[in-house]
């Protein structure tokens, strides 16, 4: 009976009646709502062999956080101004994805986490309090939820909606994810006013699930949830996977790297703000992927300040066109407000010396998280004591350091130079 269609536009699977709350079917299957903004945004409506509040009420209770979760809430203390690279983290003991949990940063609105799940899920888990997005640094297997399962792999990112069902089962081998924790909102495709809706990507790569697991079994089944920091274990005697058909636009979903299709300008440097992929209340979620060189511009980001907001960058693949030999796959950057950053001295010397590359064979996940944002202990033990003096070549080298003559040295380049700046611009031979 599994199907995908559209129905006025919504996706449904599988049993679903005509209409939500009417006709014979709801006197059989148990409906249940999904919905955000009270009764008013995103919904979807699954039908449920038994009822969803079937739990055991003796079986319910609190759980330790601590225990349970030990580095999920790492307790939190102002960055500072300080630079971080956050080593690959090494687990202490073999985790699921969600014991093993570290929150590295967070503001207000959203937390970054790394976990590196090295043992099986044996319960069921819901997020009462955010929607996480996953980035699969390492590894595979499926995302199994409640509407169906997602298959996934390394590069992909995972759309976990708040409230939803479900659980990870995984492919041998390493795990690693870098995972987004978004307390007041789902992600929103980021589009510009004057690109249109399919740069960097388009809606159409979302993979949604598209056949259904229903589950007729009885049993111990435990779900747990988590608001903020209280983590609550309930047991039902049916499987939470009882579901027949659903039908709605509030889903979990699959994206991949590859689908993701950049910005790019011969002439002129793009922001990272150029290359956002998700817009997240407080965070906006960008991916420097493979892409061409500039061929006339800047090929490296310029120095900055940002003022506004925490820059965190996951290194996923390739060396990274501004990492300069510092960086390696699976580690963090962490740049935050107001302190200067940009390439480091050995990748501006390759620019200086013109060695462009034509291609940057390279991925990187980027979220800007909205000041004021705060560091955890954990990621403080990650921390590389050393970060700092990754730009010390810029006061060693004879080509950064002072020299008396640099000020002249730059007013006669000018002068030599005023008619070149124009020479960027193309040539329209009936204005000459």
């Amino acid at each position: 009976m599994e199907k995908f269609e559209y129905f006025s536009g919504t996706p449904e699977v599988g049993i679903v009646p005509r209409a939500p709350h009417a006709g014979p079917l709801i006197r059989q299957a148990y409906e249940q709502e999904h919905g955000r903004g009270g009764f008013a945004g995103k919904v979807t409506h699954s039908y449920h062999l038994y009822p969803p509040t079937n739990w055991l009420p003796d079986e319910t209770r609190v759980l330790d956080g601590r225990a349970w979760a030990p580095h999920w809430d790492s307790p939190l203390r102002p960055i500072g101004g300080t630079h971080h690279l956050l080593s690959v983290m090494r687990p202490d003991a073999p985790r699921d994805v969600y014991r093993g949990m570290a929150r590295l940063v967070r503001n207000s609105t959203v937390a970054m986490h790394v976990t590196a799940p090295r043992a099986p899920m044996d319960y069921f888990f819901e997020h009462h309090g955010a929607t996480l997005v996953f980035f699969v640094h390492q590894g595979g297997g499926t995302l199994e939820t409640m509407f169906g399962p997602i298959e996934f792999r390394k590069g992909d990112f995972l759309i976990v909606p708040k409230g939803i069902t479900h659980r990870f089962e995984l492919a041998p081998g390493p795990q690693y994810y870098w995972v987004y924790e978004s307390f007041a909102g789902d992600p929103e495709k980021s589009e510009a006013p004057t690109t249109g809706q399919f740069i960097t990507h388009s809606r159409s790569d979302y993979k949604y699930p598209r056949t259904l697991d229903t589950r007729n079994e009885s049993g111990r089944f435990e779900i747990v949830s988590k608001v903020a920091d209280v983590y609550t274990r309930r047991v039902h005697p049916t499987h939470p996977f009882d579901v027949v058909g659903w039908r709605g636009d509030y889903l979990p979903y699959r994206f991949a790297v590859e689908d993701v299709r950049p910005l790019v300008a011969d002439r002129s440097h793009v922001p990272p703000s150029g290359h956002t992929i998700f817009k997240l209340p407080g965070c906006y979620l960008c991916i420097f992927t493979v892409r061409s060189v500039e061929k006339e511009g800047m090929w490296l980001p310029f120095f900055h300040k940002n003022l506004d907001y925490l820059e965190t960058l996951g290194y996923h693949f390739g060396d990274f066109f501004s990492g300069g030999g510092v960086v390696r796959e699976g580690m963090v950057t962490l740049h935050p407000v107001g302190l200067p950053h940009g390439p480091k001295p050995a990748s501006l010397k390759a620019f200086l010396d013109g060695k462009n590359p034509g291609v940057h064979n390279e991925v990187g996940i980027m979220a800007d998280l909205a000041n004021p944002t705060e560091i955890s202990e954990f990621a403080l033990s990650l921390s590389a004591p050393d970060y700092m003096a990754a730009w010390s070549a810029y006061t060693t080298d004879p080509r950064f350091v002072h020299r008396p003559d640099r000020l002249a040295e730059i007013r006669a380049l000018a002068e030599r130079d005023a008619d070149a700046r124009d020479e960027l611009r193309p040539r329209y031979p009936e204005r000459e």
